[in-house]
């Protein structure tokens, strides 16, 4: 029994099925884990740190024009490209996938890359580097594209900011200095243990937004199936492009660069829309991008592992 629930553990297909189906099936029991969503967060980027050489952080750090160009592009020029494109095809999602792309790498994305097999630092670099700028870029983006103004507070983000990202790194190098061995002895479970927080946090999330959900999925009305397959393709193509838009660097960085261009901080971007968007439009589609969110990980998972000539 204990070799199955450690295989369970520390299988992502099983925790993020279980997750979502728990939150949407048993919702009023595990919308609580919510409001733990910042520490859940910090705790995953903590475990993340403690596994991450920061020799390599700061070397990937001294690299100014890759950072540069990789948060000018995932923070500007895609979440206008996919605007755009998406008003000319869907004009009806276009402020939504603008909110989509121009969130921040998720809190989780050094965690997903490992899983995938990419370059930890890299993703790390990347979510610090693209959250601490994201309070400038998001109110700008929307002011200037959709005519709507979203007065994020900098103040308030860099204290959200500073909870799950940069406490959590100082506390994590701090017990490395500490600690080192004794981290190194131990360090194996850290991975299991971040799948389980990580199940925890979708859980929680999808719980809260239950209702949403379950009424776009079963209500049998198209547009919102159709919101969801148009999800699906965009999340598909973030794939694509942030896999094959820099072929000459490493494969570890080219999948680290994916997995934080395409694994957004989407609950940000649930925030956002909730306290400044009435429009179905732009809520729904927002709330359903969980799916495919968690639904592709796996298949990009399973191929750039298992197709390593690409």
């Amino acid at each position: 029994m204990k070799k199955i629930l450690s295989r369970l553990s520390s299988s992502y297909f099983s925790i993020i099925s279980l997750a979502v189906i728990s939150g949407v099936g048993i919702s009023e029991y595990l919308e609580g884990l919510a409001s733990f969503s910042t520490l859940i967060l910090g705790l995953i980027f903590f475990l993340s740190a403690l596994k991450t050489d920061l020799k390599e952080v700061v070397e990937y750090l001294h690299n100014k024009k890759m950072i540069f160009f990789a948060n000018l592009f995932m923070l500007i020029i895609l979440p206008v490209l996919v605007y755009y494109v998406t008003s000319f095809v869907f004009p009806a999602l276009a402020v939504a996938f603008l909110l989509l792309a121009a969130m921040p790498s998720g809190m989780t994305d050094p965690l997903l890359s490992e899983i995938s097999g990419g370059k930890q630092s890299l993703a790390l670099v990347l979510t610090i580097s693209t959250s601490l700028l994201a309070p400038f870029t998001i109110p700008f983006l929307i002011e200037l594209l959709a005519g709507e103004y979203i007065s994020v507070g900098f103040l308030d983000m860099f204290e959200v900011l500073a909870k799950v990202i940069f406490i959590p790194f100082f506390l994590a190098e701090l017990v490395k200095y500490l600690f080192g061995k004794g981290v190194k002895k131990v360090s194996a479970s850290f991975r299991q243990i971040s799948m389980i927080l990580l199940g925890l946090l979708i859980a929680g999330i999808v719980a809260k937004q239950a209702d949403v959900i379950k009424g776009s999925l079963f209500s049998g009305n198209s547009e919102d199936f159709s919101f969801l397959a148009a999800l699906f393709i965009f999340f598909l193509l973030l794939h694509i492009l942030g896999y094959f838009a820099v072929p000459w660097k490493k494969r570890e960085e080219r999948i680290a660069t994916t997995i934080c261009m395409t694994y957004m901080n989407f609950t940000l971007a649930i925030y956002l829309t909730d306290r400044f968007f009435t429009d179905p439009n732009v809520i729904i589609p927002v709330i359903l991008s969980v799916i495919p969110w968690v639904a592709l990980v796996i298949p990009f998972k399973y191929f750039v592992t298992k197709l390593r000539f690409i």
